[in-house]
């Protein structure tokens, strides 16, 4: 009778297996330390397009926000200048109540005509100096200025600002600002009327850009939520439910080593075989 001894066949299987396995465990691991589910586009070809754009949108979202912070910043500058302009023509109408009082002499006069040429100068350089990142706000050129509040090409916001300059506040009737002169009793009069229409005209513009930051405002808050929601979205897609994998990982641990032993008593399994029959023999 002839004994034989085959090659174990199974060797093979067992080696390819054990490849497999120590690829699946080489992902999970991957997984494990990135805290992604996804990490390259053979993970979730479809889940890693869908993330990658959710992601995108969730950074625009976020420069929106920026943009409009940047808008409420103009704002609040113009509101401070405009304050201050309103403080200057106020100082401008009581000087013209008092050089309208027939007891004023024309000496008096003219040192209330000189401080309001002085307050008019100022207001001058208040609308010069008034600027954001080097543009004048308050000069009459700041206008129709479009800011994106959105992650989409249609999602702007239009800010405009007035002039607070002598020469462009006033009434269309009695003049401007710039043209005040408190020398006689009607020009005294006439400065009172221009006074109250530069008044009129800055607490018009102080209203409008108050307005202007509360929809800033309301609008930043908007793109907030809609900023973490969008970016909740996306971790559902591309990050790893930590539990699950790390289960996962043990099982193919232990898989793995069970392989490893496995693959070792098939190459060896002949040799004993071998061994065995020379001691009995």
């Amino acid at each position: 009778m002839t004994l034989s001894i085959n090659d174990n066949t199974s060797g093979l299987f067992s080696s390819t297996q054990l490849q497999k396995t120590q690829k699946n465990l080489f992902a999970s691991l991957t997984k494990l330390a990135s805290g992604k589910r996804i990490n390259q586009a053979s993970d979730d070809a479809a889940g890693l397009a869908i993330a990658e754009n959710l992601g995108s949108q969730a950074r625009g979202y976020g420069m929106s926000i920026r943009n409009a912070n940047d808008a409420i910043a103009i704002t609040q500058i113009a509101d401070g200048a405009l304050g201050q302009a309103s403080e200057l023509i106020s100082s401008i109408r009581v000087q013209a109540i008092q050089a309208a009082n027939a007891s004023q002499s024309t000496e008096s006069r003219q040192a209330l005509q000189s401080n309001i040429q002085k307050s008019l100068g100022q207001l001058d350089s208040l609308s010069k100096n008034t600027t954001y990142n080097g543009q004048q706000l308050l000069a009459g050129g700041f206008t129709d200025k479009n800011f994106q509040v959105g992650p989409t090409a249609s999602e702007t916001t239009t800010l405009s600002l007035g002039s607070i300059q002598p020469q462009q506040l006033g009434d269309q009737a009695l003049g401007t600002l710039a043209e005040v002169n408190v020398l006689t009793d009607q020009g005294a009069q006439d400065a009172l009327g221009i006074a109250d229409a530069a008044m009129t005209q800055v607490n018009a513009m102080r209203s409008d850009v108050g307005s202007r930051q509360n929809q800033l405002t309301s609008t930043i808050s908007n793109l907030a939520t809609s900023r973490i929601n969008t970016l909740s979205a996306e971790s559902t897609i591309r990050d790893l439910d930590l539990a699950e994998e790390s289960t996962n990982f043990s099982i193919m641990e232990s898989l793995h080593k069970a392989q490893i032993f496995a693959a070792t008593q098939a190459n060896s399994s002949k040799k004993n075989v071998l061994t065995l029959l020379q001691g009995q023999f």
